[in-house]
C-alpha cells in the first residue's frame, strides 16, 4: 500500500514543476557583446533573461531564483550545478530590471561574493573562482539552478567559443 501524500505536498511538487516548465524549453543561450564590447552570456526565453552572466564595470551573475519569493535586498544563495559538478554563490534579490521575467524573484551576485576594497578582487583567488564557475558553464551538460528544495534546469549552453571571448575581453 502506497503512503497518502498531503495536499501541499503536491500543491509544493506542483509548484516545483511549473517552475521548470514556465521557465525551460524554447529559450535559448546567446553570446553577444554589449555597449563598450562587455561580454555577456544568458539564456532568455521570449526576450527575458533567466541566467545572465557578463562583465563591465563589475562581473555580474543574474538568475531567475527558484525559491520561494522574496522581498529586494534579502541575502539569499542559489546552487548551479550538472552531473559532474555544484557550486553556490551567495547574493541578494534584487527586482526592476526589464529583461526580467514577470512574476519571478531575481537572484543578483556582483563580482563573484567579493567587496570592491578586497585586494583578492580580480586577483588569483577570484579568478580560480571564475575559472571554476566557467568550468560548470561550459560542461557541456545542462544547468540545474536551484536554492530552498526548489529548482529549474536549463540546457548545456550551446554557443561555441563564448569562454573564449569572454575572457579575451573581461
Amino acid at each position: 500500500m502506497r503512503p497518502s501524500m498531503s495536499k501541499a505536498t503536491l500543491l509544493a511538487i506542483a509548484g516545483c514543476f511549473t517552475v521548470n516548465v514556465s521557465l525551460a524549453g524554447e529559450g535559448a543561450w546567446t553570446f553577444a557583446t554589449a555597449d563598450r564590447g562587455h561580454p555577456e552570456l544568458k539564456y532568455s526565453k521570449d526576450d527575458k533573461n533567466i541566467f545572465y552572466v557578463g562583465c563591465g564595470r563589475a562581473f555580474g551573475i543574474h538568475a531567475v531564483y527558484p525559491g520561494p519569493r522574496k522581498q529586494d535586498g534579502t541575502i539569499v544563495a542559489i546552487t548551479l550545478s550538472n552531473s559532474q559538478a555544484r557550486m553556490e554563490l551567495k547574493g541578494e534579490i534584487a527586482s526592476g530590471y526589464e529583461d526580467d521575467p514577470p512574476n519571478t524573484t531575481h537572484f543578483v551576485q556582483w563580482d563573484l561574493g567579493f567587496r570592491r576594497q578586497d585586494p583578492d578582487l580580480y586577483a588569483k583567488k577570484w579568478r580560480k573562482i571564475e575559472r571554476r564557475l566557467f568550468d560548470l558553464l561550459d560542461a557541456g551538460k545542462p544547468l540545474t539552478v536551484s536554492a530552498e528544495d526548489r529548482s529549474y534546469t536549463l540546457p548545456a549552453v550551446n554557443v561555441r567559443h563564448w569562454r573564449t571571448q569572454f575572457e579575451k575581453r573581461c
